[in-house]
């Protein structure tokens, strides 16, 4: 149950009844029970490719063989920098087989800034010296400049081919030994390993996969998400893969320019859930021509996490399929973490999420939220559910724990918990108050339910009053001509007026060339979500704007990029 004060978090319930260790334990027994069971369907070289699970754990095993040839001391971390196909969590698997700790790290791409991907992969493996990093062979060279200094030897993944599969192991981690790093969290300087233990990861799963009601028998989980972020590392790979429910993965940049193929994986296999970023709604709805026609009605969830959940992406996407089965219960949230491996909290899967409309400028002050007033403005929000068993959630606001609708920043204790941040005991220890997990996510409960509005680094204040990125950005990726989940907002600080100013740059979404109608569109679509103009607002080509190396788009990194290709002494925002 949510609650506003701090108390004691009872175990989950099925936790005794674990395996030695937690995950592996029922993943091999699984295995060796049915080996013909489908792990997953892959989608490469244009085509859909069944693996089953005792191929992809064979394939683990021979990935094992390749790290103990290399002779990777036991507990040592093994950095994965793989594209995704379906040896992407058959070298994950067969590193915890080999006792080691596998992280995923992306591959680069030309939707990233080069520099910045090498730039934040050298301080990683400076920082962590794992013994070992796999890559695809092109990036060998590349990679191996990267890691010179770090006592990295880098491997290429074809090398996996000429070993024989290693035997299983005599013994497995005990569930309290680290399982895994997760590097995705935050987007500017260096990325902190979070270290989760097998016991964790287990807790997580069996409580997540009760607060879904999820039956094995019938769940079939479709992904386009990237592996080395918490949402695809944990719902659509290692709760699948833990649960025995079949995977249907493609490779995140291949769906961004073929969109219609995370519908033509439900279709064609029954997929019931995925999880998707606020944004991809937005960019499904509007990429899929309303001349396809899909069968979706096999979908049970269909859950917004990652970012901000908006009412409006809700209703585009239902607009776009609901005469093709997706219902409104379909569309669900998630308020995720990999501190806590990943779910905090869900909305009830068996009905509509809770819409609250409130008083935008008690969000705008951080103070208490109220109904708005008759005839005012309002702002729609749309929960995030209950926590999960296992978790609670207070809310703090200047060091102390305030009451439910009191706006404040969320603070976390669960019994799957992260073990701390891989070599950093400072960090670990700056982020906890009185045994809370602070999150820097700003939110406030009602009736038990969490409601997220933004993150504490996300604030512009213009002229004193509060405003969050977030819904600036998803203000500008519903205007027509914009690229949806391709525009960021920040402010620059002006001498003149004493106060920060609001640029907007957003990259266009096809070839028009009528920016002087999208700034207006922009502006209009801001001044009503917000209630603050921009001050600035520049119309780019796609691939314009600096994503960092989690594929998100970098606030810092886009703003020094504006100062030098834009800044004039007098922007001028077109009139309207």
């Amino acid at each position: 149950m949510s609650i506003n004060r701090p108390e004691a978090v009872s175990h989950v319930a099925a936790a005794a009844a674990l395996a030695e260790n937690a995950f592996l334990g029922p993943v091999l027994a699984r295995a060796e029970a049915d080996p013909g069971a489908v792990f997953g369907q892959f989608h490469e070289a244009g085509g859909w490719t069944e693996v089953t699970l005792g191929e992809a754990l064979r394939r683990a095993r021979q990935f094992a063989a390749l790290y103990a040839a290399h002779e990777v001391p036991a507990g040592a971390t093994v950095m994965l920098v793989i594209r995704q196909d379906r040896d992407a969590p058959a070298a994950f698997l067969g590193a915890m087989l080999a006792g080691l700790v596998p992280s995923f790290l992306p591959c680069p791409s030309a939707k990233q800034d080069p520099a910045l991907y090498w730039h934040q992969h050298k301080t990683v493996l400076a920082f962590n010296r794992p013994p070992l990093v796999l890559v695809p062979d092109d990036l060998l060279a590349d990679m191996g400049a990267c890691a010179e200094g770090s006592g990295a030897r880098v491997v290429p993944i074809s090398a996996v081919d000429a070993v024989t599969p290693a035997p299983l192991p005599a013994t497995l981690p005990d569930s309290d030994a680290v399982g895994l790093l997760q590097h995705s969290s935050g987007t500017t300087g260096m990325k902190k390993g979070v270290a989760l233990s097998y016991g964790s990861i287990a807790r997580q799963l069996a409580a997540y996969r009760a607060a879904l009601g999820l039956n094995p028998e019938h769940a079939k989980i479709v992904s386009w998400l990237p592996l080395y972020h918490d949402m695809g590392l944990i719902s659509s790979f290692l709760l699948p893969v833990w649960l025995g429910v079949p995977i249907l993965s493609m490779d995140p940049f291949v769906w961004v320019a073929q969109p219609e193929l995370f519908l033509e994986a439900i279709e064609r296999f029954g997929g019931t859930h995925a999880w998707l970023p606020n944004f991809a709604f937005l960019h499904l709805a509007r990429r899929i021509s309303r001349k396809r026609r899909w069968r979706l009605n096999s979908l049970v969830a269909l859950i917004s996490c990652s970012e901000p959940c908006k009412a409006a992406a809700f209703d585009a996407f239902l607009d776009r399929f609901g005469e093709e089965g997706v219902r409104a219960e379909t569309l669900q949230t998630c308020y995720a973490m990999a501190e806590t491996v990943f779910a905090v909290s869900q909305s009830d899967p068996t009905r509509p999420v809770r819409r609250l409309s409130v008083d935008p400028a008690g969000v705008n002050a951080l103070g208490p939220v109220a109904p708005p007033a008759p005839d005012g403005p309002a702002l729609t929000l749309l929960s995030n559910g209950r926590t999960i068993a296992g978790c609670a959630v207070a809310v703090l606001r200047d060091g102390i724990f305030v009451g439910s609708r009191e706006l404040g920043e969320l603070a976390i204790r669960a019994d799957y918990m992260f073990s701390g941040y891989h070599n950093n005991d400072a960090a670990t220890r700056a982020a906890f108050h009185q045994g809370w997990y602070r999150t820097g996510d700003i939110g406030f409960l009602d009736q038990d339910e969490v409601f997220v509005v933004g993150r504490t680094k996300d604030i512009i204040i213009i002229n004193g009053k509060n405003v969050f990125v977030h819904d600036i950005e998803a203000a500008v990726s519903r205007v027509g001509g914009v690229k949806p989940g391709r525009a960021v907002a920040f402010g620059r600080y002006s001498e003149k007026s004493g106060s920060e100013l609001l640029i907007v740059v957003a990259e266009r979404d096809d070839d028009a060339t009528r920016d002087s109608e999208i700034q207006r569109d922009i502006n209009r679509a801001v001044v009503e979500e917000v209630g603050v103009p921009c001050s600035d607002i520049r119309i780019v080509a796609q691939g314009w704007l600096v994503k960092t190396t989690s594929g998100k788009t970098s606030r810092s990194e886009n703003a020094a990029k504006y100062a030098r290709d834009f800044v004039a002494a007098d922007p001028v925002l077109p009139s309207g």
